[in-house]
């Protein structure tokens, strides 16, 4: 039986095997057998070479589903000296109007987008609406305004999006932000966004500091699912390290001083230029700088009418203010006598005749007369006594021709022209050679620091604000020994008789509080399209450099205005006083600055240990000798300050009574003042502003609890004056 079915098989399946195939089967076979190994060869060029078709497949999967986020750092601050904010990063936004009809928000109503637009940019509703009809025209998706459209202030997205305009969107970017606008422009400088969007420095310390301000972005890298979930394991971030703050030894108070007696000038004079500096005659620590024309960071205002840095790029002659430093060589040199005499008026020089400013001079004079006159012919006569090529070291000494070494790189420093008798002739009287403002600061403070010169500064530090660690200090540096220390006092000496001395020169410059000296200029003007100095009337560089109080300098302010177009006369009769005075006397108030010749005749009041006594038996808080502040409901005294100490008569004395704590009276007091008070009081408060009590949050005489709220307001206006 088995065998028989086995014999049956067999026959069957040889009958099978015999059977024609139809083609058409054949060809499926085939195809199928193509395909098939289509896709072996594929597979294993997928696991050997990972790629098909020249396409890399795991760069495609990365580039599909890796994702890479840049994390911004912020740009560091720039501050004054006292930690108030000058340049800082804040969010800002750009106005763009969606007029494309196929998108779901998109301009529904142009007239009241323009109305309401025109309330937040410098645009009418005309212009916004012809943008936008262009914008339609031409079929774009979205229309923006430019510069007038950036850097919308969060309130006024605020305003905008409460109107519910259709089409209104707004895409946020990082605006650099300076709070004072014009203020120490040029020493600030400004950062715009380059084509990455990231501030860049452009112009002063912005751009001078900018490695230290700029920080490092950080990053965030992932893969993700098809459904848009980070892959567990992928995550790798790198946090963004933000940029260091810059500290400069700018005073925001004086800077608005300066800036606001800047104001006043340009529209009394309306010059082509004006300079006002002001520096720390001990350290050489600049504390305020200014110029005109400037610009608003800010706003953008009055962009492009000068980016020229003048207290360190700009080059010009200086006139009689150089006159010291030649003043100083030859007392060094031994060949300067006050009372020597010598004949004014003119000399012959290369076939050219100088004239003094007076060119009929003031006939035979001693040396102090013709300082105090500035006569030109003197400093020659000075010049050939000490020499020539001798003189030409001491200005070099002195840092003319070479740079400070500033914080700048644009830093200028000038030129000494001394290829002939005529060129060594002029330039002892500021004529021919060429300075900076900083060149004639820095020699300034070795006349009167003992004649030892100090380097100018400007920028007090630098600190990481991710470790608060200073990484770099500025500080008091000496340049070198110009002079000796008697040469120094002498050359003093002589300076002091400049304003209001024997002769009454320069009495405008004269302060009735403090005793103010230093030297005017009246600089001719090169014109190179003449090929001369300009000969019209009062068409000049006016300038004074000066210093107080007289016998202990503390502050240096240099002062210049150039080519007045109003009042022109004014600038030769007053220079630059109507600047120069209420700059300098509000900048030494401010720093309570007491001037020792008015200290050595002011009355004295000695001041004991007064604690537990009436203060009815205290004759030196009744009597009117002294500014006393009381706090407290009581008569008899608890606490005073200070003890055991020496007061000028008028000088301010702290009085704690018992009783109730009681809120003093500051209104008039200066920063410093409040400062100690509060602090001899245990009093918190909120100090807002610079300068002198304006307002205080809790009135006088109120008994204070202990959770009182104090908050003083401070003004840049002495109320005292």
């Amino acid at each position: 039986m088995k065998k028989s079915m086995k014999k049956r098989m067999s026959k069957d399946f040889k009958a099978i095997n015999t059977h024609n195939i139809p083609k058409f089967t054949l060809l499926i076979y085939i195809i199928l057998g193509v395909f098939f190994g289509f896709i072996i060869l594929n597979f294993i060029n997928l696991m050997i070479f990972k790629s098909i078709d020249d396409s890399d497949l795991q760069k495609l999967g990365e580039e599909k589903f890796t994702r890479s986020i840049t994390l911004d750092s912020n740009r560091g601050q720039i501050l004054d000296r006292h930690g108030e904010i000058l340049a800082s990063d804040m969010e800002a936004y750009r106005i763009a109007v969606i007029v494309d009809e196929n998108y779901p928000n998109h301009l529904t109503d142009k007239k009241k987008m323009s109305k309401e637009l025109s309330k937040v940019m410098s645009m009418s509703e005309k212009e916004i609406t012809k943008m936008i009809d262009e914008g339609i025209k031409n079929d774009r998706f979205q229309v923006e305004f430019g510069t007038k459209g950036r850097n919308v202030s969060y309130k006024n997205r605020k305003q905008l999006e409460s109107k519910e305009l259709d089409g209104l969107t707004f895409i946020p970017e990082i605006k650099r932000f300076y709070p004072n606008g014009v203020f120490a422009s040029h020493i600030i400088g400004f950062s715009e966004p380059n084509e990455d969007g990231r501030l860049v420095g452009s112009l002063g310390i912005e751009r001078e500091y900018n490695e230290a301000l700029d920080g490092e972005p950080g990053y965030s890298n992932y893969t993700q699912d098809i459904w848009s979930y980070v892959v567990p394991g992928t995550l790798e971030t790198e946090s963004a390290v933000d940029g260091m703050d810059v500290e400069l030894t700018l005073d925001s108070n004086i800077q608005l001083y300066l800036e606001e007696s800047l104001d006043e000038m340009q529209e009394y004079f309306e010059p082509e230029e004006l300079f006002a500096f002001v520096a720390d005659a001990k350290t050489g620590e600049i504390l305020g700088a200014g110029q005109r024309p400037s610009f608003n960071p800010d706003t953008r205002e009055g962009f492009g009418n000068s980016w020229l840095n003048v207290l360190y790029e700009y080059q010009f002659e200086p006139g009689s203010t150089f006159k010291v430093f030649g003043l100083a060589a030859a007392i060094e040199e031994g060949q300067y006598n006050p009372n020597q005499y010598y004949e004014s008026g003119s000399r012959d020089v290369m076939d050219t005749t100088i004239y003094d400013w007076e060119t009929e001079g003031w006939g035979t004079i001693t040396y102090n007369e013709g300082m105090q006159y500035s006569s030109n012919t003197l400093m020659m006569d000075l010049q050939d006594r000490v020499g020539a090529d001798k003189m030409l070291d001491y200005y070099k000494k002195f840092g003319f021709g070479e740079t400070t070494e500033s914080e700048f790189s644009t830093e200028a420093k000038g030129q000494i022209v001394w290829e002939n008798e005529l060129q060594q002739k002029t330039s002892s009287f500021g004529q021919t050679l060429s300075v900076t403002p900083i060149q004639m600061i820095q020699g300034m403070t070795a006349l009167l620091n003992e004649g030892m010169m100090k380097k100018p500064y400007i920028v007090k530090s630098v600190t990481d604000p991710n470790t608060n660690k200073t990484v770099y200090e500025g500080k008091e540096t000496n340049v070198r020994q110009v002079i000796s220390k008697e040469a120094a006092e002498k050359t003093v000496d002589e300076m002091n008789t400049l304003v209001a001395g024997s002769m009454d020169r320069n009495s405008m410059y004269a302060l009735d509080d403090y005793g103010v000296t230093g030297k005017s200029g009246t600089a001719q003007i090169y014109d190179p399209e003449i090929g001369g100095y300009i000969s019209e009337p009062y068409q000049f560089i006016t300038s004074f450099i000066g210093y107080a109080p007289k016998e202990d300098p503390r502050v240096i302010v240099y002062y210049g205005i150039k080519r007045a177009s109003k009042n022109k006369s004014d600038t030769w009769d007053y220079g630059v006083s109507l600047g120069f005075n209420p700059l300098m006397e509000r900048t030494l108030k401010y720093l309570e600055v007491t001037d020792s010749t008015e200290g050595s005749d002011a009355e004295e009041v000695k001041v004991e240990d007064y604690t537990g006594k009436k203060i009815e038996r205290v004759a030196n808080l009744t009597n009117d000798s002294l500014n006393v502040i009381y706090s407290g409901e009581g008569d008899t005294i608890k606490d005073h300050y200070p003890k055991n100490a020496t007061l000028l008569k008028n000088e301010t004395i702290y009085v704690k009574t018992d009783g109730e704590l009681t809120m003093p009276d500051m209104r008039g007091l200066s920063k410093r003042e409040v400062i100690t008070l509060l602090d001899f009081l245990g009093i918190k408060a909120s100090l807002k502003g610079e300068g002198y009590v304006k307002s205080q949050s809790i009135a006088p005489n109120t008994v204070l609890g202990k959770k009182s709220s104090l908050t003083i307001q401070l003004d840049s206006n002495d109320p005292n004056n």
